[in-house]
């Protein structure tokens, strides 16, 4: 009895020290609560405007959940193998004819679309499983329609394409209501790929463009939400391979048979040809105009890929398919002015930038090079257009105030001095002298009198990354000096050859011999204009040409001609070495009395 007793006074004594502890905790909390109710009045105020800043941000700027997140891993791989089991069960049964297989495909399809929509739930939740649900859903609902239409033959091509576009743009639309990345990456080239996979090679092509072009304006709209940015490249990518399919079956001959011509859709062609090149085109436009929006490398070249791939993919077929092609030229140099006056337009709306001037300048001078090279088919008569354009276009920079455009016309002089070259154009003997005499006369003057307005007109870095960055000192132009006396040498190769063509006998000595006055003429020429002008540049090319020159002299004409051709060659070296230790000498005077 005296045990119980203690027993319970010590039960009682614990009792009390815990009820003690209780009450010094409670006083401690009393304590900080009446702290936090006494700070003063600005600090209450500033504590309550931080949630209000908070709260009236957009709930789409929230942080939305992804696949990378490790904490959640495990939950989401164990998700992912039971929505999978639920899949399999459901292949199972139709596999073994429990159902038949056109119910089997409607129960997939049913559950994928479950998912799909669970998934715009879980989002609203902020759940990290969100990601999961949509993800398989869209990739289950790909293989599904995929499958039964190419392997059980149960869905129509029209069906299958229906269900991938209404599928995607679900996803499209979740995606973009919550900021969820992946589901892009996922859903967009997911649609275009299976597209592209069913009925290949011969799909719907009308349909199937039309698909394509919504997988185009949803990565557009993704990339200025900030979205998944690469994915404008992978569907230009599918947009390329796309009309190389289609090209590639336009080059079929008409005489085909009937089944295999309707397969092609000869007549939808054109008008989807159109609709592709003018979405690119205002996709460009639309970022162009905004003036926060800083032009990218995609932005830049997608004008000329989309015209120049517009014009290769219309020429096969309208020389496969049509008779008249003139109107097709025509309405390629229309497209080409098109070019052209929105970046005039451009330029006027904008003088201190012209941002975009230059991208559109490019794609219609892609245009104009192809187009007069396909229908003048001669070379020689393209050549004057070109480098004429080339001269044209660097006069027009300096009214635009666009040094892009100066770039152009360098390249576009290059590629027409190149193209002659290399197409024998401007090479002698030739079965249309005058198209040979013509290209050659053309490279020479609109070669040099480009360069000559080169020097004249100091390109404003302030405007171009080119000419602050990489050519400070306008460098480049030397290649239309060196394009010049290209055109120049080739055409009085061309009058040397008419001349000695009018002449009896063998004349090759005398060829090969005046090849070499041509260039040793040329060097002397050069070596003056230098010296007159204390021009460094031109010295330097004059001492390379007086060079080329002595090699040809002393390695080709010493032991391929002879006589007085040779002699002739021999002469005319010694009279560029003579004129070159005369300039040389003036010139280290000059340097002398200006030091």
């Amino acid at each position: 009895m005296g045990n119980h007793t203690e027993s319970q006074v010590q039960g009682i004594k614990q009792l009390a020290e815990q009820v003690q502890m209780l009450k010094k905790n409670v006083e401690q909390l009393s304590a900080r609560l009446s702290a936090l109710e006494g700070q003063p009045l600005q600090q209450t105020v500033e504590q309550r405007q931080v949630p209000s800043v908070t709260s009236a941000q957009p709930q789409l700027q929230q942080a939305s959940p992804t696949f990378i997140d490790t904490k959640a891993l495990l939950p989401r791989i164990a998700t992912i193998c039971f929505l999978l089991v639920v899949a399999l069960i459901l292949r199972t049964i139709t596999d073994n004819q429990i159902i038949n297989t056109q119910a089997g495909s409607v129960l997939g399809m049913t559950y994928a679309a479950i998912l799909i929509v669970y998934g715009w739930r879980l989002y609203g939740k902020q759940s990290r499983l969100a990601p999961v649900f949509p993800g398989c859903g869209i990739l289950l609902l790909f293989s599904i329609v995929l499958e039964t239409h190419a392997h059980y033959e149960s869905l129509s091509t029209m069906g299958a394409y229906a269900i991938l576009f209404i599928g995607g743009l679900t996803v499209f639309a979740l995606s973009i209501r919550y900021r969820a990345s992946t589901l892009i990456c996922l859903g967009v080239p997911g649609t275009a790929v299976v597209a592209m996979a069913i009925d290949f090679p011969y799909p719907i092509y009308p349909v199937l463009g039309l698909l394509l072009l919504s997988a185009i304006l949803a990565a557009s709209f993704a990339f200025k939400q900030q979205m998944c940015r690469y994915l404008r490249w992978f569907t230009l990518v599918i947009a390329a391979a796309f009309w190389l399919l289609w090209t590639s079956k336009m080059n079929t001959l008409p005489i085909c048979a009937e089944p295999v011509a309707e397969a092609i859709y000869p007549t939808w062609f054109f008008p989807m040809l159109f609709i592709f090149w003018g979405v690119y085109l205002a996709t460009v436009v639309l970022n162009v105009l905004k003036k926060d929006l800083q032009l990218g490398f995609f932005e830049s070249i997608l004008p000329t890929i989309s015209a120049v791939g517009a014009f290769g993919a219309g020429h096969v077929a309208v020389c496969s398919w049509f008779d008249k092609v003139m109107w097709f030229y025509g309405t390629m140099v229309g497209i080409a002015t098109l070019h052209l006056a929105l970046a005039w337009w451009l330029a006027l709306r904008d003088k201190e930038k012209a941002s975009g001037t230059n991208v559109f300048v490019l794609a219609g001078a892609c245009l104009i090079v192809m187009t007069s090279a396909v229908v003048l088919k001669n070379l020689g008569y393209v050549l004057p257009i070109w480098s004429a354009s080339a001269l044209g276009l660097a006069i027009l920079s300096a009214h635009l105030k666009n040094e892009g455009v100066r770039v152009t016309s360098y390249a576009l002089q290059i590629t027409a001095c190149v193209a002659g070259i290399s197409s024998a154009a401007l090479l002698v003997p030739t079965s249309v002298p005058l198209a040979t005499g013509v290209a050659g006369l053309s490279l020479c003057v609109f070669s040099l009198v480009q360069y000559n307005w080169s020097r004249s007109h100091t390109p404003d870095q302030s405007r171009s990354f080119y000419f602050s960055k990489l050519d400070k000192n306008d460098f480049s132009a030397v290649v239309l000096l060196i394009t010049g006396l290209l055109g120049g040498y080739y055409f009085s190769q061309f009058a040397l050859h008419e001349i000695l063509g009018a002449l009896s006998g063998d004349t090759a000595f005398q060829f090969q011999s005046g090849q070499s006055l041509i260039i040793n003429i040329g060097a002397v020429l050069l070596m003056y204009l230098a010296l007159k002008g204390r021009n460094r540049e031109i010295i330097i090319i004059a001492t390379i040409v007086a060079l080329i020159g002595a090699g040809k002299v002393f390695i080709f004409d010493m032991f391929r001609i002879k006589g007085v051709p040779l002699v002739l060659s021999v002469f005319s070296t010694g009279v560029v070495a003579a004129f070159g230790s005369i300039v040389m000498g003036r010139w280290q005077k000059k340097e002398t009395e200006t030091a």
